[in-house]
């Protein structure tokens, strides 16, 4: 939904539960028995669960903290509509909701500038990638328009790891095995922690048996990225490891858009990891 048409259903949503706040306040009893009136109270809650709750969290990626902060009292709302409620406790729900609605949900959403709503820049990516790259990318683009930025973020080192692995089908894989050789009988220098000693003889055997981040310091040492290009490159890595395992780390709109920028510019447009002419065929039957 356009922001603008949304910040127009939220302020009608607030009228809303003003007008009923009017109406329960004018209820002469110590009960609301109105049908009118607690159906308007059925289907204020009901409009928030089916309509502004996952508007706001899908769309707009309001918090899970201020979205539960109104789960409780629209949820009671919900619930006491289907009998005869205290006319103190609905007014008390009813004000509760009024009182930081408009900070709480309101302003952020005018606030809102849908960095990724749409994501024109990250089709730039899909276009210097090939065969298996571009399935991943697409389905990565897919999740981050769903406001899905973990799988996306999962999804797009996929692709970038599969360009670095055929780096090496393309270059040979004795040039790896004998960089891990080389770099693993250093005892100083920026290389000497790096203790393995590797005989890769296929793709399938780099895929299971390499570890991305050793990936990347042979690609260092070999020249074929620098410090700078490797230490960026980590950082792709280790939000991408961020991602697949539970914590309290958030990936934001920016570190999404900062991920793909860089693993776009320093992998899939390198013309260092340009495939070769029978890599493309394969890829792009």
């Amino acid at each position: 939904m356009d922001k603008g048409d949304f910040i127009k259903v939220l302020k009608d949503f607030r009228k809303d539960i003003s007008d009923l706040e009017k109406t329960c306040k004018k209820v002469t009893g110590k009960q609301v028995q109105s049908k009118k009136l607690l159906d308007g109270l059925e289907a204020l809650a009901t409009r928030w669960f089916d309509q502004l709750e996952p508007t706001l969290r899908a769309t707009f990626h309001s918090d899970e903290e201020t979205l539960n902060k109104y789960r409780e009292p629209f949820g009671k709302t919900l619930e006491l509509s289907g009998g005869k409620p205290s006319k103190r406790v609905i007014l008390t729900i009813l004000e509760s909701i009024l009182r930081s609605y408009h900070s709480d949900i309101l302003v952020p959403i005018q606030k809102h500038q849908a960095i990724i709503s749409k994501f024109p820049s990250l089709d730039t990516v899909i276009s210097h990638a090939a065969g298996l790259e571009i399935d991943y990318l697409t389905e990565a683009i897919e999740c981050a328009r769903l406001g899905k930025r973990r799988a996306a973020i999962i999804l797009g080192w996929c692709a970038a790891v599969n360009r670095l692995h055929l780096y090496f089908e393309k270059e040979g894989f004795s040039k790896f095995n004998q960089a891990s050789v080389n770099m693993a009988n250093l005892k100083t220098g920026r290389y000497r922690r790096f203790n393995k000693k590797f005989d890769i003889q296929n793709l399938s055997d780099l895929r299971m048996t390499v570890f991305d981040g050793d990936l990347l310091w042979t690609l260092e040492f070999l020249g074929v990225i620098d410090g700078n290009q490797h230490e960026r490159l980590e950082i792709c890595f280790t939000m991408r490891n961020t991602c697949a395992h539970p914590g309290e780390a958030t990936i934001t709109d920016e570190n999404l858009l900062s991920f793909f920028s860089d693993i776009d510019t320093l992998v899939f447009a390198n013309s260092s990891f340009g495939l070769s002419a029978n890599q493309h065929e394969t890829a792009n039957p």
